[in-house]
């Protein structure tokens, strides 16, 4: 069903059947920082070290992300504003700018994330349109429904009515969802559902 671990991910049912829905998505790398996914109340179920950003603009960069921090401001001002999220990508990142980004994250006054780049399986960066320099507003970057983000890898999932649904790049996902009365029960459901992708996958 997918090629790999990093297409799979979990999260707790609204009842308590489980089920294995699959996703059409585009597949980044993991956070730059684990301070990002100190937040597991984010998700249900608090899945932890794992963060979703809903109503996501995305900022695909490497040199705008050693500016300085006054030309980030507008950016990140125009998206508190919004009430919409803001996913960083980028190989590196000033460090000013990152603790900017993680402090707003902690406080709550910016829903924002920064990840590595998507990598192929020899390890090379993903192709991506660089930004030099952030723009002064987020009406001019992309924007993706839902992001989900953990330590090794993040899936960017379109909204169906969203031109990006069609994009060749999209690839398969797996959604667990697990449904039970307690965590042991939890546990159970996950392994049989594993079990049945490894089945449905041998590689």
């Amino acid at each position: 069903m997918v090629p790999d671990d990093r297409h799979i991910w979990c999260t707790a049912s609204e009842t308590f059947d489980s089920r294995i829905v699959p996703r059409r998505g585009l597949l980044l790398g993991g956070a730059i920082s684990p301070y990002f996914l100190r937040d597991a109340g984010t998700m249900s179920g608090e899945i932890p070290w794992a963060v979703r950003l809903r109503h996501c603009r995305v900022v695909v960069c490497s040199q705008a992300a050693h500016e300085p921090l006054a030309a980030w401001l507008p950016l990140m001002e125009s998206a508190a504003g919004a009430g919409e999220s803001l996913l960083v990508v980028t190989e590196s990142i000033g460090s000013e700018l990152l603790q900017t980004f993680l402090v707003n994250t902690f406080k709550g006054t910016l829903r924002a994330c920064v990840v590595h780049p998507a990598r192929d399986r020899y390890a090379s960066p993903g192709a991506g349109a660089q930004l030099v320099t952030p723009p002064p507003g987020v009406d001019q970057l992309p924007r993706i429904d839902e992001v989900w983000v953990r330590r090794g890898a993040s899936g960017c999932f379109p909204n169906a009515n969203d031109p990006a649904w069609s994009a060749a790049t999209l690839q398969n996902f797996a959604m667990i969802e697990t449904g039970g009365e307690n965590y042991d029960d939890l546990l159970d459901r996950l392994r049989f559902l594993m079990r049945g992708l490894q089945r449905s996958n041998p590689r």
